[in-house]
């Protein structure tokens, strides 16, 4: 996020994380790769927009690890859905890991095949324009065309 160490130190103090989010961030820290998590305050403002939305549906695409993801499932209401698009199967079981934890797992739809596709797959079955919110942050090469598809999804 390119913040000194003390003001993460103070960002970590001072945000509201559930305590499944803040497992998941721990082992996510060990892990290769942990500099693609979103950090707190980043997850918490995508929950918040999502709340103010009043989002029912939507979609993350790029799960890593799962703590966006997680974050905004924590926020959706009980009849809400997440579809979260992920390629590394050994990432999407950690992340599968903690929607059960965080007791989530039945709003949270995971789609374990490349992105493009999944959201192809999406729209040829009749969701265009169904989804309320939707956040990326995958192969920043794939954009895009992540961007397109999510034009037809979300309403």
């Amino acid at each position: 996020m390119g913040a000194t160490p003390q003001l993460y130190e103070y960002l970590l103090a001072n945000v509201r994380e559930h305590p499944v989010l803040r497992e998941l961030r721990e082992e996510t820290a060990a892990m290769r790769g942990s500099q693609m998590q979103v950090s707190p305050a980043q997850a918490q403002l995508l929950a918040m927009l999502a709340q103010i939305l009043g989002a029912q549906r939507c979609i993350e695409v790029g799960v890593y690890t799962g703590y966006s993801s997680l974050a905004v499932a924590l926020a959706l209401p009980e009849s809400g859905r997440l579809v979260a698009c992920e390629r590394d199967e050994r990432c999407l079981e950690v992340a599968k890991k903690y929607y059960q934890r965080a007791g989530v797992s039945h709003k949270v739809d995971v789609k374990h095949a490349l992105a493009a596709d999944s959201l192809k797959s999406l729209i040829d079955g009749g969701e265009a324009n169904s989804y309320d919110f939707a956040f990326v942050d995958a192969d920043k090469r794939m954009y895009e065309e992540y961007y397109e598809l999510l034009l037809k999804l979300v309403r």
